[in-house]
């Protein structure tokens, strides 16, 4: 193991990786173009452990290795459509190297990342080809899944959610969460699904319970008068 380890990254938009309790708590890799690899230096890391009222807080050593490896696995297991063979390109080394280095030591794993990360990217489209053609909503689309499909030279007549029309008729906001660009009104985020409005999602149960009693007492009706 050594003193620093470096986590390497081909996906294509910003890592940020919250770690409450450690120090320091946060850590962020920029957005790749898929193509040069972004990277994050991992050193030594800490956190504190209350032990009782007379000895007070220990400080603890968290190993590098142990950090990148758990900024990697938290990023990738927060995703969709992934699996043991497809995901994120995104690794970390056990050696403290520069981007020349990572370009010479790991071009093997860089083309194996890129291939896992490519069907990622299929995996990502599809999931958003059956939400349009569920819903047919512009906002269901996140803008990492528009950015994959100009990636992967997808064209809006085969794929309609291409074009955010709901993105450029109005307004937007960043969801508080995770940042995605949403139409103001967004009751729910379409990316990370976190409530945005809980008195509107109420609100908006009640009307569709309303128009379900409304529907099931028509149609009572319909059919007592049949008879």
């Amino acid at each position: 193991m050594s003193l620093a380890c470096t986590v390497v990254s081909l996906v294509p938009c910003k890592i940020i990786e919250e770690k409450p309790g450690l120090y320091p708590p946060r850590f962020i890799i920029e957005e790749s173009d898929t193509i040069i690899p972004k990277l994050l230096h991992i050193g030594t890391a800490t956190h504190y452990v209350y032990l009782d009222e007379s000895r007070g807080m220990l400080q603890v050593k968290d190993p590098s290795d142990v950090v990148a490896k758990a900024i990697v696995n938290d990023f990738i297991t927060a995703q969709l459509g992934i699996s043991d063979e497809v995901g994120p390109a995104l690794w970390w080394v056990d050696s403290d190297y520069n981007l020349e280095q990572v370009l010479e030591k790991e071009k093997e794993i860089m083309n194996e990342m890129r291939l896992r990360q490519r069907k990622w990217f299929v995996n990502l489209v599809k999931m958003a080809d059956d939400d349009w053609v569920r819903y047919r909503q512009h906002n269901v689309i996140s803008d990492f899944q528009r950015k994959i499909g100009t990636l992967l030279d997808l064209n809006s007549e085969d794929h309609e959610w291409m074009t955010p029309l709901a993105l450029q008729q109005g307004k937007t906001f960043a969801c508080p969460f995770c940042m995605t660009s949403l139409p103001v009104g967004a009751i729910i985020c379409t990316a990370c699904h976190e409530v945005l409005d809980y008195i509107a999602q109420e609100d908006r149960r009640s009307e569709l319970k309303g128009k379900s009693a409304y529907q099931k007492e028509t149609t009572n009706a319909s059919i007592r008068n049949d008879k």
